[in-house]
């Protein structure tokens, strides 16, 4: 990362909140800027060298142990493991900048404007709503705060069940209230999805801002694991923490049986 990019995190007022760590994503030791306020800490930690944040590197550091009984000890090294098969729903993010291109990994973008599988400006169209791959192609998904922005997410983990390898995994980060049930910010008539007023939008890199249809709850545990999915929370430790500067981070990791 550039200096200037480094500066145009580091805030000054909270500069002298900055960590030191070691980054999961870049696989570098770094300097972990605080930019926001305590509450926001999950968005924020920012790796001076791959712009990663806390959720990211958490994400990250599951992927790694899930996967380092294959000889896999950081994210580069998926590109040379022709062997395992990945998928990532974002194509611009730190972890797939990191994995890099690759005939075995194929990252993606959902574009309104195109059909699944088709390219725009280089980069691949894919609807988890109905994803392109064969039905058992893939070792790993990773899906870093989408299922909150898919219509019909119920669909979208079915079809992440049907493209999954027998044992393979699905790891995943979501905004997730774990004392509510699932909440839909949207209302359907004749098949059409309209939000619910005020429209909640979360930042995107390729659009800028993208509208929130669902606020996750415990009640996805129970659906997940209807469809035939092993289901485990991983909650950041505080020695992940102090390590990786993975503040209020949780990632989800699910099997498939």
């Amino acid at each position: 990362m550039q200096i200037k990019t480094f500066l145009h995190f580091a805030r000054i007022k909270y500069f002298w909140r900055h960590k030191r760590g070691f980054c999961p994503v870049c696989g570098k030791n770094s300097i972990f800027i605080l930019t926001q306020e305590i509450q926001r800490m999950r968005n924020d930690g920012i790796c001076i060298w791959c712009g990663s944040c806390s959720r990211t590197r958490h994400v990250a550091k599951c992927i790694l142990d899930e996967f380092k009984d294959r000889k896999i000890s950081s994210l580069n090294d998926f590109k040379t493991n022709s062997d395992i098969s990945v998928f990532n729903a974002s194509s611009d993010d730190p972890i797939a900048r990191k994995m890099g291109p690759a005939k075995n990994i194929s990252a993606s973008e959902y574009f309104d404007d195109c059909k699944p599988g088709e390219y725009k400006n280089g980069v691949q169209c894919q609807d988890l709503e109905q994803l392109t791959f064969s039905d058992c192609s893939m070792d790993l998904i990773i899906t870093e705060d989408v299922f909150e922005h898919v219509k019909n997410w119920r669909k979208g983990f079915t079809e992440v069940y049907r493209v999954l390898k027998k044992n393979g995994v699905h790891v995943f980060s979501i905004p997730f209230y774990f004392d509510e049930k699932t909440e839909d910010l949207f209302t359907q008539k004749n098949g059409k999805y309209e939000l619910i007023e005020p429209v909640e939008y979360h930042g995107d890199p390729i659009k800028g801002s993208i509208p929130t249809y669902t606020h996750l709850g415990y009640d996805l545990f129970d659906f997940l694991r209807s469809i035939n999915f092993e289901v485990k929370v991983n909650v950041s430790q505080y020695a992940d923490d102090i390590k990786f500067a993975t503040y209020n981070s949780y990632s989800f990791i699910t099997k498939k049986c």
